[in-house]
């Protein structure tokens, strides 16, 4: 009767051959490819293997703030004013409003 021990050996390499040659494709693939993009600051999707930059939005075309770019710490002028003042002021300006 022949040994079924030759049969179990080679299914045991041949699993632990397909194990390891899926884990390399993996890191190849996706992880690897993924801790670049995430170190550039750059989104990973893993549905399309693809590396994206986040854009702002005045980067779309038409989108610039009008009236000129203001600096990224500055608050604009009348956002200081308390809303007593500001009613006051806007009551004020409108000519002929009791």
């Amino acid at each position: 009767m022949p040994s079924n021990f030759n049969t179990f050996k080679y299914a045991f390499l041949g699993t632990v051959l397909f194990v390891v040659t899926v884990i390399f494709a993996y890191q190849f693939l996706y992880a690897i490819p993924q801790k670049k993009c995430e170190a550039a600051g750059s989104w990973w999707s893993f549905r399309y293997r693809e590396c994206a930059r986040p854009m702002k939005i005045v980067d779309f075309p038409g989108m610039k703030p009008k009236g000129g770019a203001t600096p990224a710490g500055a608050a604009p002028a009348n956002a200081a004013a308390t809303p007593a003042a500001a009613s006051a002021s806007a009551a004020a300006s409108a000519p002929g409003h009791p």
